[in-house]
């Protein structure tokens, strides 16, 4: 963090005395603090305000910092600041664009619900309009009127499928249980869904790789890689992404097969231990929502009734009315709340598809080296041949360590 501690500003100040180019030496000589100290303080703002290491030929380090460096440390704890608050504000707008969907779609049934209940007490009264132009100035038939009743009904008992109340059942229990969703949340999901959940396919792909390198003695051929890279076998250019990210090398074998090398994963400071490790990378596949379908229900009959009353409406004499452009607007709003899901359903089968081919062709690639061609026989061979020793690497064979000073260091190593 960018927080000035008292040996942060003394270390600061020496910098701006000193030029900007400072060594770790120059700081400690003019401060008085113990080297490392400095040291770790110089790194610690060289980050910060992106400052500069020097290396010279004969390997001391200096440090290069803008000119004015309490300025760029200042701007930079500014930035940490701003940054921080963004995330915040970013925050707290996702929970509220969230929720706000909820809200719009409860609101959008509310008013909906005061439509039809102006309209039923207008049928009630029987509003023939023989009053000359008061009222609304249209007739209701008694179905239509029967279907906005039983409507109304349906909203305000809760007890969906019925005007009834419920009977008691023996076979479930009485005390009811702790809310797990919430409703509005469980609008948005409805909607929107609940996130891609391969967003770490890529983080599995390489921690596999790595894995598999690893257990074969840091020597692998194509055919090994694929199950986890997705790359046909057959193309050695699909090892490539490996090689650069592990640092590997291929090596021809003795019968001209290709085997890739990677010595540096082949380097521990732990003991050898056996993790588990799936046969090939499975992309999971899209749900349409995160949450339980029974907590889902509400969201459905909401949407529902929310739809059915705005096209009731909208069907109604009182589109001839100043409520018009209120209706339409619901109507559009209740359409687009079932539109958004279905066409996002459909969205879902699609990208299903594709992950179920990209899984099997990982299975297919996983399943031939259970029973392996001659030629890849082969070159798993050569592989074996070729197989790097791990190097584990203990504290025996330290010699420096960051957390002791340095003088102790080399008075302990001298003979």
């Amino acid at each position: 963090m960018a927080t000035q501690t008292k040996t942060k500003k003394q270390v600061i100040e020496a910098i701006g005395q000193l030029g900007g180019r400072v060594t770790v030496a120059d700081v400690a000589s003019k401060t008085g603090l113990p080297i490392l100290r400095v040291s770790s303080e110089l790194n610690q703002i060289a980050s910060d305000t992106q400052g500069h290491l020097e290396v010279s030929t004969t390997g001391d380090i200096a440090y290069n910092f803008p000119g004015n460096i309490n300025s760029a440390y200042m701007t930079r704890g500014m930035m940490l600041k701003f940054e921080q608050a963004s995330k915040a504000l970013m925050s707290a707008g996702y929970f509220l664009l969230r929720i706000s969907f909820g809200l719009g779609l409860i609101l959008s049934l509310l008013i909906v619900i005061g439509l039809l209940m102006i309209l039923i007490i207008y049928m009630s009264r029987g509003g023939d309009n023989r009053g000359g132009d008061r009222g609304f100035g249209f007739r209701i038939g008694f179905f239509d009127y029967l279907i906005i009743r039983d409507l109304l009904f349906y909203l305000f008992y809760g007890n969906y499928g019925s005007r009834y109340p419920a009977t008691y059942r023996y076979d479930r229990p009485t005390v009811r249980t702790a809310e797990k969703g919430n409703f509005l949340f469980n609008c948005f999901s409805f909607l929107f869904g609940d996130g891609d959940p391969n967003q770490n396919a890529e983080e599995r792909q390489w921690a596999m790789a790595a894995e598999v390198i690893r257990r074969s003695g840091g020597v692998v051929t194509a055919e090994q890689l694929a199950p986890y890279t997705g790359a046909d076998p057959r193309d050695e250019d699909g090892v490539l992404p490996v090689l650069v990210r592990f640092n590997g090398k291929p090596e021809v074998t003795e019968k001209g097969g290709i085997v890739y090398a990677f010595p540096e994963l082949q380097v521990t400071a732990q003991a050898p231990r056996i993790t588990d490790l799936p046969p090939f990378l499975n992309e999971w596949l899209y749900k349409f929502s995160n949450v339980p379908a029974d907590q889902m229900v509400p969201v459905y009959v909401v949407a529902g009734l929310n739809f059915i009353g705005a096209w009731i409406l909208v069907m109604s004499p009182m589109m001839g009315t100043g409520f018009m452009p209120l209706i339409l607007f619901l109507a559009f709003y209740g359409t687009m709340f079932l539109l958004v899901p279905l066409l996002r359903y459909l969205l879902i089968g699609v990208k299903n598809k594709k992950i179920e081919e990209r899984n099997r062709q990982r299975t297919a690639h996983a399943t031939l080296l259970e029973d392996p061609p001659a030629e890849v026989l082969d070159k798993l061979a050569a592989a074996k041949t070729l197989k790097i020793d791990q190097k584990v690497l203990t504290s025996d064979d330290a010699v420096y360590r960051s957390d002791r000073d340095l003088l102790e260091q080399e008075f302990d190593a001298s003979p």
